[in-house]
């Protein structure tokens, strides 16, 4: 299935993609930390989540892949409600 997204590749090295092994909590901090998440403020993770087209890519991911449970709107929109109800991460 590879290359994926034509336009995917390796993150630099000072922003490595450090995903697995963390818990709900940790992936919340870590989304909202701009030191981790590419410099981004909260609002403009929604605006990366509901405009860039390497994350829409995850709802067109070609054959052999799944989609998400939930339509890319529906996920623009739930992040959305979560930055406004005060981003709050799982204990």
């Amino acid at each position: 299935m590879p290359p994926g997204a034509i336009i995917w590749r390796l993150p630099p090295p000072k922003m490595p993609m450090i995903f697995q092994g963390r818990s709900p909590h940790q992936l919340c901090e870590q989304l909202k930390d701009p030191a981790r998440n590419g410099g981004r403020t909260l609002q403009q993770i929604i605006e990366h989540v509901s405009t860039d087209k390497l994350v829409g890519w995850g709802w067109d991911p070609g054959e052999g892949r799944t989609l998400p449970p939930l339509s890319r709107e529906e996920f623009a929109r739930d992040v959305k409600q979560w930055v406004e109800k005060g981003a709050a991460c799982p204990e």
